[in-house]
């Protein structure tokens, strides 16, 4: 099924067992997770790359027998609008020194639980999740303005590790783990609810929708 136009982006930081932070200071937010969607911020791109790699034939006989499938390595290429300043920090591991308030990078990096909301054109939201991910943030382009403003967008790139917990994003059929999944709301069986604690560390998604603060802003839900 094809699908158009990003909806919104949401993160969560996770802490090494899996778990979602709920700290406005540890975490994104004091619920745990930030929506990418405030006054002029939101992300104009979301792609994701190497979900599947092409197979190694395997020959017998003169024949294609079988074909060897590497494991998945997705990576994430994401281009804001703008981002919340303290959170785009937080996302690429950078910690903020008591000094002089500057920020400097931090490794290991946060694990990084993200959803991608899209839609299709049937309506229906495609949801692409990851729960464990690692994000850079490799260049910083500079310019002058001249009579047309010279803009420098938020590019993130992240890559996709092992899920923290042993017990998600697992094939039912093979007990295989994999770093991502993809949803529809159309689909026998969804369930948001499921979706998010899965993906989110346990976070319990709102039946009614709600408004929580973050560091520096707001974060809805629902």
């Amino acid at each position: 099924m094809s699908k158009h136009n990003i909806l919104d982006v949401t993160f969560a930081s996770l802490d090494d067992s899996g778990d979602l932070i709920a700290d406005a200071t540890k975490g994104l937010s004091a619920d745990g997770i930030y929506i990418a969607d405030h006054s002029g911020e939101g992300f104009a791109t979301a792609n994701i790359t190497a979900i599947e790699a092409a197979g190694t034939p395997g020959w017998a006989n003169g024949k294609i027998k079988r074909i060897a499938y590497p494991k998945s390595v997705p990576s994430i290429d994401l281009k804001a609008l703008d981002l919340d300043w303290g959170i785009n920090n937080k996302l690429r591991g950078y910690v903020q020194d008591a000094k002089s308030g500057a920020w400097l990078l931090q490794t290991p990096k946060p694990h990084i639980a993200v959803i991608i909301r899209s839609q299709a054109f049937d309506n229906s939201i495609f949801y692409e999740c990851f729960n464990n991910v690692e994000f850079i943030q490799e260049t910083s382009n500079n310019s002058t303005d001249s009579t047309a403003e010279s803009d420098d967008s938020t590019a993130l790139t992240g890559k996709a590790l092992t899920p923290l917990k042993s017990d998600i994003f697992i094939n039912p059929n093979t007990g295989i783990q994999h770093p991502y999944m993809i949803a529809n709301s159309a689909d026998t069986g969804f369930d948001l609810a499921k979706l998010y604690a899965e993906v989110f560390g346990g976070y319990v998604l709102s039946t009614t929708g709600s408004t929580t603060s973050s560091t520096t802003g707001s974060t809805k839900q629902g």
